[in-house]
């Protein structure tokens, strides 16, 4: 009798053979491999991309339509990935305007089939690896497609695994290893409850008109009681925020039939609680579940060894490497950490570094992996599941898997000192970030340059009123940065609606790689006598010993408001107190949490004045090698303009210098965070990126000639190129922004 495999072989021998030439196959399209397969493509390689499932997306697509982020995951405010990623996905806002998952899908499909080299195949089921002799390259994978109606052979030189389960790197017998492993998590002191089994689904709810019952079908095993309390609270807290609308279902404990269980069973053991036995069964009357994922997400998943295995102290002790291609501020998971939320995972007080030699396979020499089953230990590579480091790590391995086909070199040769930096400064120049460190690029001209401003924002304090804050903070946390020697006073705007003394502390930051505080530099109690809004001198001095970030905190507050001031300059936040903001994340760094933006939008801050005045936004930031702050604002911000007159910017050299080249990084606000799930957005732009600008150059005489002109530009980073021309000076005038009433921009790069 011929076996069931047997006959599926030779079902797949009856079909129709499709062959598919490319310069690098990337299986799945999440945003790892949406990111590789575009950034591949973009380098001038042609591109397969491959996806057994008929949507875009992976875990955030329509299909499973798991959380794309959480805020608080890092104590680095300024923590949004730039390069590929930012340009897809403010995309997707603006074009998703029905603040769907449907219409995100619809918006990621019109930015992929923009792309000449890149070739999408759905629904195409990786079925067969075929590798050479020696059997340490991968010649060629067999696929199933049903929308082509046959069997597919697809060949190149390089693949790049981004299933999420290593289903290519399991094929080509990659080595790996599967599972949780429990003496991990059990040698971490943030680990305390031991959870053996992990799942969790996604669930969308709406509300009818009339009552609905429900009864847990019989084949259901598990009980929502017999869940974790974390897991439990999870889902009502998810439920309280807003019943209607998309909501993660996790399980967290024992469970029969682990490896069989689906999210079906998770998702109806969840909804007969809420219907028959919850605290808000009342209120669940009208309730229906009308959708949920048909994928569950678990812990049990593959990891392939590559040439280094990242670990949690890796991670927290914030490891350097020469190599480093991607950066993620992902949070620690922990025994007890949920899956598709925030709770119970460790906020590290900085990102960390991710080498390109936990990117590929250390015994298959043509496997690039991005993702969660990347080489990492298990608790590690629960990490890299956070979309946004899957998506950057997937930008890494196809700008590299890109050069290995220029250069013809397999990937391990890349990642060696000497060569790698190539690579490194190739990322830098789409404004992709590899590493803590600024990366030197000696090719630019402009830090040989001699810059002139039409202004410079000389004081914290905008124009505009600022507004009385509708709560009355217990304590608080104010940063600003700091360039002078010494503080000789600090001015806080507010008024009082009683006497009342308030505990003060001047504290300086804790590192060059984080927004949290550190060491204390002055104290005071200082009395606040009742009365309206005025500035109020608070008595703290202090010289410094460390420039960078700074800290005013605020405690024993009864009866104080403060101001706010919207659209603060850079560098200016307001931290408010972990118990308040309840994001659920563990933060052993920290007691404060930074108030972010929830809409497309600079950030709020207290009004306050420092003195001496600190002039940290002159014209020479650009000059730097840094497009993002540290512990610095890096950049350079005009006075407030109504544009009548334009801003600009001048650099000169000495001698006539050859240009082909220009790139600017404007400041797309990168303390804010995109939404966890789709949402519609009045104005999805951010106003602080310049919409229209012209870059001059300098003739022989010593006009000004028109090189360029822009309009309506809504992108954070701009690149132009254009026919070489030799100048002592260029312009970049800014017409208008998208609506700020200044100038912001990070870094002028330009090249001959």
């Amino acid at each position: 009798m011929l076996s069931f495999q047997h006959l599926t072989k030779c079902t797949l021998f009856l079909l129709k053979t499709l062959s598919q030439r490319s310069d690098i196959v990337v299986v799945g399209s999440g945003l790892a491999g949406i990111c590789a397969a575009v950034s591949a493509a973009r380098e001038g390689a042609t591109v397969r991309l491959l996806e057994s499932r008929p949507f875009l997306g992976g875990r955030i697509g329509k299909e499973v339509k798991f959380p794309y982020d959480f805020s608080g995951a890092t104590n680095f405010a300024y923590q949004r990935e730039t390069g590929i990623l930012d340009e897809m996905q403010f995309s997707i806002l603006r074009e998703n305007r029905e603040g769907n998952y449907c219409g995100q899908e619809r918006a990621l499909m019109n930015w992929i089939t923009g792309e000449k080299r890149l070739g999408l195949f759905l629904e195409t089921q990786l079925f067969e690896v075929s590798k050479n002799t020696s059997g340490d390259k991968i010649e060629s994978v067999t696929a199933v497609s049903s929308k082509h109606g046959g069997r597919i052979f697809f060949r190149a030189p390089y693949y790049i695994d981004c299933s999420g389960t290593g289903v290519l790197s399991q094929l080509s017998n990659a080595p790996g290893e599967s599972g949780l492993d429990q003496s991990e998590y059990e040698k971490s002191s943030a680990s305390s409850t031991a959870v053996k089994f992990r799942a969790a689904a996604s669930m969308q709810i709406v509300v009818s008109d009339s009552p609905v019952a429900f009864s847990l079908p019989d084949w259901v095993t598990l009980r929502w009681e017999d869940n974790h309390q974390s897991a439990k609270l999870d889902l009502l807290e998810s439920l309280n925020r807003e019943i209607e609308g998309v909501h993660s279902v996790e399980w967290l404990g024992k469970a029969k039939n682990e490896l069989n269980i689906k999210s079906a069973d998770l998702v109806w053991s969840a909804w007969d609680y809420l219907k028959n036995r919850s605290p808000l069964t009342e209120r669940a009357k009208n309730w229906i579940l009308e959708d949920f994922s048909p994928l569950t997400l678990n812990s049990q998943g593959f990891r392939v060894t590559g040439d280094y295995i990242i670990t949690p102290e890796d991670m927290e002790s914030g490891k350097t490497y020469h190599d480093s291609v991607a950066l993620s501020r992902a949070p620690l998971d922990v025994m007890d950490s949920m899956l598709s939320s925030p709770r119970g995972k460790i906020a590290l007080p900085h990102p960390f570094e991710i080498p390109l030699r936990s990117l590929y396979s250390s015994k298959i020499k043509n496997l690039f992996t991005a993702g969660e089953h990347s080489s990492a230990t298990s608790r590690a590579s629960a990490s890299f599941s956070h979309p946004p480091t899957s998506a950057q790590m997937g930008e890494a391995v196809g700008v590299c898997a890109a050069y290995c086909v220029n250069k013809k070199r397999l990937p391990r040769t890349i990642a060696k000192k000497g060569n790698v930096e190539a690579l490194r400064k190739r990322l830098n120049r789409l404004n992709h970030t590899c590493s803590l460190s600024a990366e030197e690029d000696q090719d630019n001209l402009i830090p040989e340059s001699r810059v002139v401003s039409s202004t410079t924002l000389g004081s914290f304090v905008r124009k505009c009123p600022a507004k009385k804050q509708d709560f009355c903070p217990n304590r608080g946390l104010a940063q600003f940065p700091v360039v002078s020697r010494s503080i000789d006073g600090i001015f806080i705007y507010l008024e009082a609606k009683a006497d009342s003394q308030v505990e003060f502390r001047l504290l300086e930051g804790s590192s060059t790689k984080s927004t949290i505080p550190g060491a204390c530099l002055a104290t005071c109690v200082h009395e606040i006598k009742a009365g309206g809004p005025r500035w109020e001198k608070i008595p703290i001095q202090s010289e410094i010993n460390l420039p960078g970030w700074h800290f005013i905190e605020f405690s024993n507050n009864q009866q104080a408001f403060f101001y706010e001031q919207k659209d603060a300059p850079v560098g200016l936040l307001f931290h408010r107190s972990l118990n308040e903001v309840k994001s659920g994340y563990l933060n052993p760094y920290s007691e404060y949490f930074p108030e972010l933006g929830c809409t497309p939008d600079l950030s709020r801050s207290l009004a306050l004045e420092i003195v001496p005045d600190q002039r940290v936004y002159e014209a020479e930031n650009v000059q730097n090698e840094k497009n993002r702050p540290d512990h610095f604002p890096n950049l350079w911000i005009s006075e407030e303009t109504d544009f009548r007159f334009p801003e600009f910017l001048e650099f000169h050299w000495s001698e006539p210098v050859d240009l082909s080249e220009i790139e600017i990084v404007w400041d797309s606000t990168l303390e804010y965070l995109l939404p966890s799930r789709p949402q519609i957005f009045e104005n999805p732009i951010l106003p602080s990126i310049v919409r229209d600008y012209k870059i001059y150059t300098m003739n022989d005489v010593g006009h000004w000639e028109e090189l360029l002109s822009v309009s309506d530009n809504v992108q954070g980073f701009s690149t132009h190129s254009f026919e070489t021309v030799k100048t002592r000076a260029i312009e970049i005038e800014i017409l208008k922004t998208n609506g700020l009433n200044r100038a912001q921009l990070f870094q002028v790069r330009a090249y001959s």
